[in-house]
């Protein structure tokens, strides 16, 4: 074997995955002011195009239609920079408001305690999907969706496929759903922290680095000494614990759980993500954009509401939007 040929089979060097970890952050920044631009672009053409998209009223009811949304998608995003997929983040989303409704309606247990069920549940059960996902070598895709049919379905065992209803508790009401400063909706505040959270792991911590290093090149990130396996089992717990805060909210917020709750939630969450400029196979991304992403996607549904189009257009828009997300993506990385 040639000396050339040698040194690019050469496992990296730590150096070397820094290097790619900032390429990756560089190309995720480059990405997040073209969806930022297009965000923009999309929020003046809806102020021109109608008198109530650019008011105060609309605007914040915008923010806090996103909110589930957004906090989800922030965990997802995770996941995806590791090189893997979650399509039951829906299923899961719902299983968890139900679990918590039981509890707290049903049981009468305290609604705080009742939260930190619901996060460490959903760390527990999005944690299983990762390890089933590395040690067992099933791709992420089948594990997923599988566990998307058996979590819709615990969820009308455990609901009778009745709603469950008549939440009693003002001050947890009032921290989830409530107001801030008299006008802020505490949901968009809990998507904010949300994606505090997310950007602190994955800008200023090793999970961070690790979770780029796994998802741009697997390989490389094992020869430098990454446990990729434990990266990407992680990954999945973060995402887990934030569907956990998203089912609290949820229920705090409309004080009961039906039990279609979550239905092709996945969807949205997927688009928000795939829009806001995280790679489709791992190694880039950012929370940022994906909660542009998660508004680009609140936008469209706001848009057509306000513009008179039939909603049977909406996941028409969603689709075109996701493809074109895609299409962008596989370009990019051609020409690298």
């Amino acid at each position: 074997m040639s000396e050339a040929a040698g040194s690019t089979m050469a496992p990296l060097t730590r150096h070397d995955m820094a290097f790619r970890r900032k390429l990756a952050i560089f190309s995720s920044n480059s990405r997040e002011l073209s969806v930022i631009f297009a965000a923009l672009v999309m929020f003046v053409a809806l102020s021109f195009s109608t008198d109530t998209f650019f008011t105060e009223l609309n605007l914040l009811s915008l923010l806090r239609q996103i909110s589930v949304i957004g906090i989800i998608a922030v965990g997802s995003t995770f996941v995806f920079i590791s090189g893997e997929i979650d399509l039951s983040v829906g299923a899961l989303h719902g299983l968890l408001a139900m679990v918590c409704a039981k509890l707290a309606i049903n049981m009468g247990i305290d609604m705080y305690a009742v939260a930190l069920v619901g996060v460490l549940l959903g760390a527990t059960l999005s944690g299983i999907n990762g390890v089933i996902t590395t040690k067992l070598r099933i791709p992420s895709f089948i594990t997923t969706l599988g566990m998307l049919s058996i979590y819709s379905g615990a969820t009308l065992v455990l609901s009778t496929g009745m709603p469950i209803s008549g939440l009693q508790d003002p001050g947890f009401r009032s921290l989830v759903a409530g107001r801030a400063f008299g006008f802020i909706p505490a949901q968009v505040l809990w998507m904010v922290a949300a994606g505090i959270f997310g950007t602190y792991l994955l800008l200023f911590t090793r999970f961070g680095y690790n979770v780029f290093a796994t998802g741009g090149n697997k390989a490389a990130a094992k020869a430098v000494g990454i446990n990729t396996d434990r990266v990407k089992i992680l990954a999945f717990v973060c995402s887990g614990a934030l569907i956990g805060v998203s089912s609290f909210i949820l229920l705090g917020w409309f004080r009961g759980v039906d039990p279609q709750t979550g239905n092709g939630l996945e969807l949205s969450v997927i688009a928000a993500v795939i829009i806001g400029g995280t790679g489709l196979f791992g190694g880039q991304g950012s929370v940022l954009g994906t909660l542009v992403g998660a508004l680009i996607i609140g936008m469209i549904s706001n848009g057509t509401v306000l513009l008179g189009v039939d909603s049977y257009y909406e996941p028409v828009a969603h689709g075109a939007v996701i493809l074109l997300a895609v299409i962008i993506d596989i370009w990019v990385r051609a020409r690298r």
